[in-house]
Parts: structure tokens; sequence; C-alpha cells
């Protein structure tokens, strides 16, 4: 017996969106997902080779988008910064049907680990949407965090911030023990929990997002983008709301080249 092809993608996408009546108003909720540009090495990749995958409806007038946007991250002083205007690699309309070759606000075929990514994430903000409504998440998670140095840095190294008083005070131990504790070895570096040691984030050699614990796709409630695609979560700050490329919907400016991404 011939076993049946796998759908492709862009096969995926027809029976998806092909033919479907378009929706009187958005969503609830977002979703967010991710893809990598370089290897995870023991759960461990850095912010700026992390790219955070967010998919929202947008609407203006009568005009309807499914917005998909890529952002990357950066090392600012004490803490880091996801997206923005200048961390934006890519805005997408997944109701557009993909191409090969695509430019601007069109996904192309050949990006399949973004297109079934982008698949994914509706689905499962649909399936959020329609039956798991009281168990969404009420924001976004983002991923935890921790600064390598060397280990001629790293010592005399002291913790501080509110984070670490709190862990503390939980466990009963000082900032040095809990410091020595936590350390871990990360290819010749050692790492410790950012927001313990983001006072020394200059002399920090790189910072990593610990994908072990992070999920590879969440919703969350979404009442208005300004708001809830926007904040602050420890040391750490976030902006997926705005992009260097625009607006989804039609009447934008020209989207970004196709990014190189792998899972």
């Amino acid at each position: 017996m011939i076993a049946p092809a796998t759908p492709t993608p862009l096969d995926q996408w027809r029976q998806r969106f092909g033919g479907r009546r378009r929706r009187t108003k958005p969503r609830p909720a977002a979703a967010l997902g991710y893809l990598t540009n370089g290897p995870v090495l023991d759960g461990l990749i850095e912010v700026e080779k992390l790219v955070l995958v967010v998919l929202h409806d947008e609407h203006r007038g009568h005009q309807h988008a499914i917005r998909l946007a890529g952002f990357t991250g950066a090392c600012v002083p004490w803490g880091v910064q996801w997206g923005g205007p200048e961390h934006s690699r890519f805005l997408k309309d997944l109701r557009l049907q993909p191409v090969t070759q695509a430019r601007g606000l069109r996904l192309d075929t050949h990006s399949a680990d973004l297109l079934r990514l982008a698949l994914q994430l509706d689905r499962e903000l649909e399936r959020h949407v329609r039956h798991a409504a009281d168990s969404m998440r009420q924001e976004i998670r983002l991923p935890c965090l921790w600064a390598g140095f060397k280990p001629t840095q790293a010592i005399g190294l002291t913790g501080d911030g509110p984070e670490l008083e709190a862990y503390c005070q939980r466990t009963r131990r000082t900032p040095g023990q809990v410091l020595a504790r936590t350390a871990r070895e990360h290819f010749g570096l050692l790492l410790y929990p950012f927001p313990w040691v983001s006072h020394r984030w200059e002399q920090a050699v790189a910072v990593f997002a610990d994908l072990q614990r992070f999920p590879k796709r969440q919703v969350f409630a979404l009442h208005s983008p300004a708001d809830d695609l926007v904040g602050h979560q420890g040391t750490a700050a976030f902006d997926f709301s705005n992009s260097r490329f625009g607006s989804a919907v039609r009447g934008c400016r020209k989207a970004a080249p196709a990014v190189t991404v792998c899972v």
C-alpha cells in the first residue's frame, strides 16, 4: 500500500483558510511561539538568536489581518529588551495565501518552519478562544534569563535586586550562598540568573534565554495590543505591538525581507 502524502504547510493553509469567511471582530487573545537562529545547547540560546513570534487578529475598519510578527531581544542597561521597532524581524499577514519568493506581507512557502509555526499558533488561539477561555493566561510569559561571565570576571561577584532578596528570604540563605548554589557552567562561562546580577550587565559576555521550561506555544488574553503587548517582567521589557514594518492590514509599508530561521 502507498502511504498518503503528508500535507505540505501550504496544503494545511488552504485547508484552514481557503474559502473561510472574514471575522466581524477580532479574537480576544494572542498566541506566542518561537524560532531559533542558532543551536540550542543545554536548553540555552543567546537572546539575539531567539525569535519570538506573536500572532493576533488586527482590524482597521472593514480590513482584517492575522498579524504575524517576529522579534528578537538585546541586552540593554540593567536588562533585556524584547521587540520594538529596532528588534523587529518580520511582519506578515497569515490570511494572505503564501507564495514562492513572497515579498511584503505574504509568507514565503520556502519558509516552511515559519508557516508551520504560524498555523500551529492560529489553531491554538482558536482552540483557547472556543473551548479553554477560562484557563487562558492573562499575560505573556517570557523566558528566564541567565547572564554568562568569564570565571575571572565572576570572582567577587555579588547579587542584588528584589528578586534575589525574595529568594533568599524563602530559602533562608545569604545572597552569597544562593549565587554559589545556582551558578551553572556553560562552555567555559559561569551563568547566574540575570535578574540577580543585572547591575553587572556590562561585564556579561552573553545573556541567554532558557528554553527548558519555556512553552513552545502559549495563548494569552488580548484586550488592547497597545497595553497587553507592551510591558515589563522583572529585568525584561517587551514591545510586541510596534514593528518597524507598520501594520499588517492593507496600505501599510512594505514588510521585511525573508529571514532564515530554524527549529
